[in-house]
């Protein structure tokens, strides 16, 4: 997604952290434990910092998720590269979560009563940052460091009973390439020695249909970022015009590709909450205009279109937020991507509740 290149910036990734300067974690209010079967209704948390996941008020943020309706979350941690071109993946030492913050917060899901979808990524620390422009000078070295990063977090995911895990997403220039598909397979073949649930990749919205290596992958996923009016005011039925247009491509193409019995989820869906979230959904402008009421039109459209369709087997909205990001507060003033505090989260709460809502495909 391109607002983490922006995200990325906005940081300042060279400030020292510091976060978990405690070692008393708040207990979790618990819940019976999510269907396994049920529709997988998400919300991400994306860490860039080494020891934000043990921020006590990370923690305490959690339980409000849970009353809004998630019951799954979606884990994001990166690993780095140097540039776009680079061909080593790597662990970066003030910006990856630790492996043993990382299986904390996943007890502490676990306790709330939801499941995990672990979506790991590569970020570059120079030049391009995301991966999409990734475009290795050696591939076989780039696979191999690859195979390396993705078998590291499949032994993790198994030992702490993920329900889901995604080899990445977006590698825009590397999932359409031939030649490169037997790399992909061998990485998820590598992953399913040490992983034993259900493996699926994140295709950026661009990019879905050109993607070599479905076949090897139990989940289609799709970081869904369509452009839905370049309105500046748009409706909500003109969104809900789009998203329908949208999702009939989508079902075209599941159809087309022999995809049909594969569970089809939203790995990613955000909007910020400024203006031209409709026209740039992935490409949040940290000086846009503040816009609460756009982001609930683009939530109501999303919930009233796509959520509806039976085959979706889950959405994950991008995202809640943490400390490692500077808008992680939410509220009235926050043009950022989180429904905290915001129209948007009551839109997310009512429709997360409505049992009848939409039918519920199995995963």
């Amino acid at each position: 997604m391109r607002v983490r290149t922006a995200l990325l910036s906005v940081l300042g990734l060279a400030a020292a952290c510091a976060c978990g300067q405690t070692n008393g974690l708040p207990s979790p209010m618990h819940y019976p434990l999510a269907s396994p079967h049920g529709f997988m209704k998400g919300m991400t948390e994306a860490a860039y910092q080494r020891r934000v996941l043990l921020e006590p008020r990370v923690y305490r943020s959690l339980d409000r998720l849970r009353i809004d309706g998630v019951d799954w979350m979606s884990l994001q941690v990166a690993w780095y590269q140097k540039n776009d071109t680079s061909n080593r993946i790597f662990a970066d030492g003030r910006q990856t979560p630790t492996d043993a913050s990382v299986t904390d917060f996943i007890h502490y899901l676990n306790g709330l009563g939801m499941r995990v979808f672990l979506d790991v990524f590569v970020n570059a620390n120079h030049q391009n940052a995301w991966q999409a422009a990734f475009r290795p000078s050696k591939p076989k070295a780039w696979f191999h460091s690859y195979d390396t990063y993705l078998v590291h977090y499949a032994k993790l995911a198994q030992a702490d009973h993920v329900n889901l895990f995604a080899i990445g997403d977006e590698f825009d220039r590397l999932d359409d390439v031939p030649r490169y598909e037997p790399y992909f397979a061998k990485a998820i073949s590598d992953v399913r020695r040490y992983y034993h649930g259900p493996v699926t990749y994140g295709a950026d919205y661009t990019h879905y249909q050109k993607v070599t290596f479905w076949k090897h992958l139990d989940v289609v996923g799709i970081d869904a970022y369509f452009p839905l009016s370049s309105a500046p005011k748009p409706t909500t039925s003109e969104l809900q015009a789009s998203w329908n247009h949208i999702a009939n491509q989508l079902q075209s193409f599941r159809k087309s590709r022999g995809l049909s019995h594969k569970p089809l989820v939203i790995t990613e869906l955000g909007y910020y909450s400024g203006r031209g979230a409709a026209k740039t959904p992935g490409d949040w402008t940290p000086a846009a205009p503040v816009d609460l009421g756009l982001q609930r039109r683009l939530y109501e459209a999303t919930f009233q279109t796509i959520y509806q369709r039976p085959w979706l087997s889950g959405i994950f909205w991008f995202w809640w937020a943490n400390p490692s990001n500077p808008h992680w507060k939410g509220g009235a003033q926050d043009n950022g991507y989180t429904p905290r505090g915001k129209p948007a989260e009551a839109v997310l709460r009512y429709y997360f509740h409505r049992p009848h809502a939409r039918p519920v495909p199995s995963l």
